[in-house]
């Protein structure tokens, strides 16, 4: 490891691979696959929740991650969000991730983490397009019309061309068709409708992406031979869940110990680990199949993981360290001695 703490800003990181999509991608299957092998360590998440602030969006979370195999980093990400952030002009969500040498614990980078963390968020869901969908799949529906709906389709539009049918809902209309107009822009046509289910009942891929609190997705939404990917927390029923010939996750004990769909199936005794296909690592592996059958739904739950940002940080932070990029400091640069 280099010494001293390199600090990347999100220009900094655009300038060293944090939105190409290649790079994000194989750095992400790779970290699935030492996920399969058990070579990380993820305690649970830290969150920090007000009650004077009840929303599902309002919260502090830290998650602190070892990654081994070709990574060997040790690190925390540090995401903060607030709902009315959005009418304010800020961004929902904003995150720091430090990185530590898993040897000597010395920060050696701090970042911006927003952009890693949406970058991943959305191009795991590529990677889960690429082994669960239907070979013949042409269609996308979106449900949440933000930043990380936005980044996914663009990601599956980028890697899949063949897929030339997309469509969003959102309750705030004006928002839906600003989303539609934005990614026009990049080449992706967008059909606005007036209903979730005109998005998602169609839909080869259905997606996801809201900070709603409550479940409302009917069975009607999980179409044979489908991939429904669960990307946010509470929109999918438990009786649309239970159509799922397949459920994937990211990781079973993250996945279960949430208050997410699948963990409130657990605890009721409803869906628990014996129901479970694969975790994602092991499909990635090829130690488990993906789809087996164009009619099979597929249900792919990802919590997000740690791991996946510090995979991503520290895949950016090589290529900063051969570029060049980033303001070099010293943060520890002696034993200190103030009292002593």
């Amino acid at each position: 490891m280099t010494s001293g703490t390199l600090l990347l800003t999100q220009s900094d990181l655009q300038k060293c691979g944090a939105t190409d999509l290649d790079l994000v991608g194989d750095a992400l299957e790779e970290m699935f696959r030492i996920h399969a092998d058990g070579h990380f360590t993820s305690p649970p998440s830290s969150f920090l929740k007000r009650p004077e602030c009840p929303h599902v969006a309002d919260r502090i979370i830290g998650l602190s991650a070892h990654l081994g195999g070709s990574f060997e980093i040790e690190g925390m990400k540090w995401i903060a969000s607030a709902h009315r952030n959005p009418s304010r002009g800020l961004p929902r969500a904003n995150a720091v991730i430090v990185l530590n040498d898993p040897d000597t614990r010395l920060p050696i980078a701090i970042m911006e983490g927003g952009l890693i963390s949406a970058m991943r968020t959305a191009v795991v869901q590529g990677l889960a397009a690429r082994y669960l969908m239907r070979p013949g799949a042409r269609s996308v529906g979106l449900v949440g019309a933000g930043r990380i709906g936005a980044l996914t389709l663009y990601v599956i539009s980028k890697w899949f061309p063949h897929l030339d049918q997309y469509r969003v809902f959102d309750l705030n209309s004006e928002r839906s068709a600003a989303f539609a107009e934005h990614l026009k822009k990049h080449d992706v046509e967008i059909e606005v409708t007036e209903t979730f289910q005109d998005a998602l009942a169609p839909a080869d891929i259905a997606v996801a992406a809201t900070t709603a609190e409550e479940a409302y997705i009917p069975p009607e939404c999980f179409k044979e031979g489908s991939v429904f990917m669960n990307v946010s927390l509470m929109d999918p029923t438990f009786e649309m869940v239970e159509l799922a010939d397949k459920i994937v996750v990211d990781d079973w004990i993250q996945c279960s110990h949430s208050d997410r769909v699948l963990a409130r199936m657990n605890q009721q005794g409803i869906r628990t680990r014996k129901d479970l296909h694969a975790e994602f690592g092991e499909i990635v592996k090829g130690e488990r199949p993906g789809r087996e059958r164009d009619e099979e739904r597929i249900f792919w739950n990802p919590f997000g993981l740690a791991i996946e940002d510090l995979a991503v940080a520290m895949a950016v932070y090589r290529r900063a360290c051969e570029l060049g990029v980033g303001t070099r400091v010293e943060l520890v640069d002696s034993e200190w001695d103030v009292l002593f």
